[in-house]
């Protein structure tokens, strides 16, 4: 009667066992597994560009002047929303051209309105001024490389002008031509 008693016991503990393994695997092939929710975290920031500021002094005309350009982001300028959402504070680049004895000869500060006639509002609207450098002096004017397009500092996508400051002080803007090197067509017109 031990005998059957102990088998009894042992068939009971198998029979419960297996019933329990069933039930688990039951319970997991029947649970549907549902991936956490991503939540978007949503960028409320304004970012803003480096400031920067380049200085170097240029023959023009038979004479020595001292070139500043200043950019900067403004407070009172509007905000810029980039094609991915980002949020950016608009450049102001402050110019300001000095002869060799100090006098001022030109100095403006000049926004991405500067390149309106030439770019449609859209591009405008969500792009700022990039930079304006000096490139050369001629008879005509001290001409200067100048750009708008993305604020962030990763994208590569500009639109290069060239900005002339003539002998009086005018202000005249075209569109650059691009050289690509090795490429069989000599200058490409920037386009929008």
């Amino acid at each position: 009667m031990k005998k059957i008693t102990v088998l009894f016991t042992v068939l009971m503990a198998a029979a419960f066992i297996m019933s329990c393994e069933k039930e688990k695997k039951s319970t997991v092939h029947n649970n549907i597994i549902v991936p956490p929710r991503e939540e978007k975290v949503v960028d409320t920031l304004v970012h803003k560009m480096n400031t920067t500021e380049n200085e170097e002094t240029v023959k023009w005309l038979g004479s020595s002047y001292k070139v500043a350009v200043r950019r900067h982001t403004s407070d009172s300028l509007s905000v810029v929303t980039d094609n991915n959402g980002k949020r950016y504070r608009n450049n102001v680049i402050k110019m300001k051209i000095t002869r060799a004895d100090g006098s001022v000869f030109f100095e403006k500060n000049f926004t991405k309105n500067l390149f309106d006639s030439y770019v449609d509002e859209a591009y405008l609207s969500k792009n700022v001024i990039l930079g304006l450098v000096f490139n050369d002096a001629d008879a005509s004017g001290l001409h200067f490389l100048g750009s708008v397009g993305s604020p962030d500092e990763l994208s590569e996508e500009y639109i290069p002008f060239i900005v002339t400051i003539s002998r009086m002080g005018d202000v005249s803007v075209e569109k650059a031509r691009i050289e690509v090197p090795g490429d069989s067509v000599a200058g490409i017109e920037a386009t929008v």
